[in-house]
Formats: C-alpha cells, structure tokens, sequence
C-alpha cells in the first residue's frame, strides 16, 4: 500500500473528527444562545408577576374570557419559573433530553400563538420580556421560529454531549433554581418587584417643577382600549370601565411631551390636581388602587396607621385611585378616609406600582420607595415610642442590588459546584488510570516471572 492509498484510508476518519468537533462546538453555541434567551424571559417575568398577570388578562379580555386570577397567577409564577429553569438546564446541560422537550413543547404552543398575534395584532406587546424589553409583534414571531430551529437542531444532538454536572448533581442545581425562581417570585408579587422597569422607577420626580403645571401641559393624549376585538379612542375625560383592555396612548395635540412618565391625577370635579397631589417639598405617603372592583376594606386599619404615622411625621397620606368621580365619595365612606382622594388613569397606576393596593413614599415629590399593602406588617406601625423615621427605613423593600447580589450567589454557588463536580471527576479519571496502570504493572511482572519459571 503506498501513501496515497493510506492517505485516503484515513481520510474518512479526519472528515468524522472534524464534523464531530463542528458539532460539539454548535451544540455548546446553541446551549449558551438559547438558555440565555429562556432564562433572560423567564427572570424578567418573574421579578415582575404582576405585570405577566395583567398581560395574560389582557389577552383574555380580547378573547373575551374569564378566568379567576388566582389561576392566572399560578399559570404566570409557572410559566416564568419553566423558562428560567429550562433555560439554566440548557445553559449548564442538565436533564439534557427532558428540559429540551419542555422547551420544544412551549414552542409548539407559542409559535402559533405570536403568528396570530403577529397578523391580528390583538395586543401592541406580547410581553414575552415583560417590561423590561418591549419588541414589536413581527420580531417576537421572528424570533421564535429562530428559538425553535434551534431546539428542533438540539433534540437529536444535545443528549450526546455531556454537561457541566454529573447526573448525580442535577438535582441540586433544579432545587437551587427552583428556591431562587421562588424567592424573586414571591417578593415580586407579593411586595414589589426587585427590578423597576416601568415608569416610575425610585428617584422618578412625580410633581412638575416647582408644584406648578409643566409646559407641556396643553398636550392631549387619545387612549386605546380593546373589547371583544374592537378597538377605540377614548379621551381622557371619558376612559371605559374595567372591562376594557388598554392597547395605547397617542398624542392628538400640543407639543410631544418630552418624557411619558408624567402622573396626572385629579379632583372629584374632574379638575387636574397632579400639583396639589404631589408637592415638590414634604414627605408623602401615596394608598395607591389600580382596580377599584378588587378595592379591599380591609386594609382600612393599615392604612389609618401610615396615616398616624405620616402626622407624627409632619408628612400626609393620600389617596389615588382608578375609581368614577361619582363614586368617590362612597368609597370615602366604606374606607373611612379622612385623607384626600384623587383619580388617575387605571393603566398610569398600574405603572406607578403593583399590588391589589399599594403604597408609594415620597420626599419633595420623588418616589424613596413602594411596596404592597399585604406586606406592611402592622405590628411595625403600632411600636410605642419607635423613631418614625426608623420605621418607615424599615418598610424599604427589596431592592434591585439585593437582586444583584442573590443572582450573583447563585451564580457563585453553580460555578463552585460545577468546579468540584470537575475536580472530582478528574480524580476520578486519575485514580482509574492509576490503577489501571498499577494491574497492567502486576500483570506484567507475573508475565515475567512466568517465562523466567518456563524457561
């Protein structure tokens, strides 16, 4: 055989080394890209369930459907928590073939589902990254057909290649993610989100400038509401009931406003008292209710306290709620409100801050801090001889670098772990060779002394 023809003998060899290698590398690309894209979707939901509730129900009140929210909650905490996992286990090549099966059935549902929203447009957003990146409909379809050629290209390939961990492991890496998914979860819809991405971050100035009306105020806006696939322009003065979807909001007159984040809210008589509700000097606690029809009285007593506390204060307590003018003043009466109520958009407070109700501290009309209702625990309020500035410290929630730092422990934790599972899988290898290598010693040393007994 000359060398041509051994060339060639080994030709088909090197071609199947390569293309393994080829593989190996698109695989590790495809994991890191896609497991990126799931986990990114799945955390920016789950900081802000709220926002994931109220676009599930938007959708809903397009189609004309109800369901009880406490199912749409658990569908959205589900749902968020699904992606963020299936995402981890492809990034770091855990359950290799069940997480991309879980992957590759959300696909099957969601893209049909961006198609139509793609061509009917109920919706101007699909919230696949909740607030914290809007895309247009025609991009979310794009990339998830995009996603699922990726994990259709995985589904034979992704089993073969091992992972970062040992199967033994696996499991701690699902319970670590699972307690983290749960705990950003929990704070976010249960308090506030660690993560602000709507409008009306802390440090946001509510008030005009000087307490007076901005320059921008002869600007007028149209508001887009939705009902049963029927979309239509509302003014200001005249927005629907909550049975209607918000879409948008465009201006129709007057200079564009340089920043949206501008909360207007007014009097009993319909009167603009966006000045008088947030002045620019003083501290401020603001009971905010996006859905009048989920208003709850029993968070009467909490709120009478963080009144009593805002006096001891010098500092006072208002109202803001999306309720008809006409029915303020019975809501007045249910709530026993001694403080001021005013009217805002539904949406507009929904963007201020989440929660059944809520409430927003101010200081010189900056927003300090929000957290829900449900977790100001009234036993805090009620101390005797407490410092009042102490207290309302202690009501500041979660914040964005307390996010930071759990997602950097986490990560830490997965990296360490990942290095010790290597570490012990490389003692593993050393010791098998090395007695691999001390039996091939013996045997040869019993061969030896065999022939020399022969011979």
């Amino acid at each position: 055989m000359n060398v041509t023809d051994i060339s060639s003998a080994q030709l088909p060899l090197s071609q199947k080394r390569d293309r393994k290698r080829i593989t190996l590398w698109s695989v590790w690309i495809l994991r890191v890209v896609v497991g990126a894209v799931f986990i990114v979707s799945g955390v920016a939901k789950d900081i802000d369930l709220w926002g994931f509730v109220f676009k599930i129900e938007e959708y809903l009140n397009v189609w004309a459907v109800h369901v009880p929210r406490s199912l749409v909650v658990t569908f959205s905490f589900l749902l968020s928590a699904s992606e963020f996992l299936c995402g981890v286990f492809l990034l770091f090549g855990c359950y290799r073939r069940s997480a991309l099966w879980v992957m590759a059935a959300m696909m099957a549902f969601m893209l049909p589902l961006t198609f139509y929203i793609m061509v009917a447009n109920p919706v101007s957003d699909c919230g696949c990254f909740g607030d914290f990146m809007h895309i247009s409909n025609t991009a979310t379809f794009i990339k998830n057909i995009v996603l699922s050629a990726a994990i259709i290209y995985l589904l034979p390939r992704n089993g073969r290649y091992d992972g970062l961990f040992r199967p033994g492991l696996q499991w701690v890496v699902a319970v670590l993610c699972g307690l983290y998914a749960l705990s950003v979860g929990w704070i976010g819809y249960n308090v506030q989100p660690m993560v602000d991405f709507r409008s009306f971050p802390q440090g946001t100035l509510l008030t005009p400038a000087d307490g007076e009306e901005s320059e921008d105020s002869d600007i007028r806006f149209e508001f887009i509401y939705s009902k049963d696939g029927e979309e239509r322009a509302f003014s200001a003065e005249e927005l629907p009931d909550s049975t209607w979807t918000f879409v948008d909001r465009r201006v129709v007159s007057g200079q564009e406003a340089s920043s949206l984040t501008e909360l207007s809210v007014y009097d009993s008589d319909g009167v603009d008292a966006t000045a008088d509700a947030f002045p620019d000097e003083g501290e401020q606690m603001t009971i905010v209710l996006p859905q009048y029809s989920r208003a709850d009285a029993s968070y009467t007593y909490t709120v009478n306290e963080l009144q009593h506390l805002m006096e001891r204060r010098g500092g006072r307590l208002i109202e803001v709620a999306a309720i008809p003018e006409d029915q303020i003043d019975d809501w007045a009466d249910i709530s026993m409100a001694s403080y001021p109520i005013y009217t805002a958009d539904e949406t507009t407070l929904k963007e201020l801050s989440r929660g059944t109700m809520s409430v927003v501290y101010t200081k010189d009309g900056v927003v300090q801090w929000k957290r829900s209702l449900w977790s100001v625990p009234p036993t805090v309020l009620n101390l005797p001889g407490s410092d009042v500035e102490e207290v309302i410290e202690s009501l500041r929630p979660w914040s964005s670098y307390d996010f930071i730092r759990m997602s950097l422990v986490l990560a830490a934790v997965l990296l360490l772990l990942a290095a010790a599972d290597r570490a012990a899988v490389l003692r593993h290898i050393i010791r098998g060779r090395s007695r691999r290598n001390k039996k091939a010693a013996v045997e040869a040393k019993e061969k030896k002394q065999q022939s020399e007994n022969n011979s």
